[in-house]
């Protein structure tokens, strides 16, 4: 699990999402919970968040420290959430992205087998597929069967941050729920890190990002040095050799947000020069897309990306 300052799981308070919350409280109560729940929206909105609060609810409320619903709050002396912390719970099933890596056949056979086996307790066992549009064709083949015929005591929850397009295959075996934060809602979440998390946010406009990829690019900030007064070249070369290393497909999305970002400004500033800009912001974005597909020298990607961008000035 994450320890960085977006952990979902170290989130307590669910914000702005009351009315989705609601709804699944009211579904599962009526018992008319879909048996696979697919959840649509932009990655960092709080999908994830909704759904650990959610089950949360469901797996404390035999508990002295059960889940608080007036407020939204998970009861951090709550046995259940301290066995999803410990890793030792038996109903929850968590099957996630890592550290940039993308679910492979292998993690969904791995719980195709789990699945298989009998629960050590009576209780609803619950799947969650987070990043469930980066799944291979390999691995969506071996996830539909079991998608297609869960038994009467599993659930699945799937999350979509459209980074790309979800297969069909998928998509049509879910029930679908589109998950949304307007502004407001939106600045309340990232007012409640501000204030109750003590975040000071480096970024210097953030209008179109989700909270949680505030706090995910914040942090990059924070660990690569990154400043605002750095143009946008010395920001990508102290990104781009850390995707090299890594190939942490995070650090490839913050590269792009600064270069729309830079973009931005250029634009507001000039705008004569709209189709112009436009243009070279493509340019710029294919060379870091062929940066990752071709695996090219560094360098020689910084060095192209110079020469484009050598009459242009901000």
């Amino acid at each position: 699990m994450s320890t960085t300052s977006d952990n979902p799981f170290k989130s307590l308070k669910l914000i702005s999402l009351d009315k989705y919350f609601d709804e699944m409280v009211k579904l599962f109560g009526s018992k008319l919970l879909p048996k696979v729940l697919l959840l649509n929206g932009r990655k960092g909105i709080g999908k994830f968040t909704l759904v650990f609060h959610f089950l949360n609810y469901i797996f404390s409320r035999e508990e002295n420290y059960s889940y608080d619903i007036e407020k939204k709050l998970i009861n951090p002396n709550s046995k259940f959430y301290n066995s999803i912390l410990n890793n030792t719970c038996n109903d929850v099933i968590f099957l996630q992205a890592n550290e940039g890596k993308i679910i492979k056949i292998d993690d969904v056979r791995n719980l195709k087998s789990t699945l298989s086996k009998s629960s050590l307790s009576i209780n609803s066992r619950f799947t969650v597929i987070d990043e469930v549009e980066l799944l291979n064709i390999n691995a969506v083949n071996a996830l539909l069967k079991t998608l297609e015929e869960p038994s009467d005591n599993n659930f699945f929850i799937l999350i979509n941050n459209q980074q790309t397009k979800l297969i069909e295959t998928i998509s049509s075996r879910c029930i679908k729920n589109n998950i949304f934060l307007n502004s407001e809602q939106r600045k309340k979440v990232i007012n409640h890190f501000e204030i109750n998390k003590k975040i000071n946010f480096l970024i210097d406009d953030f209008n179109n990002l989700t909270p949680g990829l505030l706090l995910k690019y914040n942090e990059l900030y924070n660990k690569y040095k990154i400043s605002n007064s750095d143009n946008i070249l010395s920001k990508l070369n102290k990104l781009l050799p850390v995707y090299k290393k890594d190939k942490d497909k995070e650090i490839i999305n913050m590269s792009i947000f600064l270069v729309d970002e830079f973009f931005y400004f250029l634009l507001k500033e000039n705008k004569n020069k709209i189709d112009t800009l436009l243009n070279l912001k493509s340019i710029v974005v294919y060379k870091i897309h062929d940066f990752i597909t071709y695996n090219l020298n560094i360098n020689s990607v910084l060095n192209s990306i110079e020469l484009e961008l050598k009459n242009v000035r901000r």
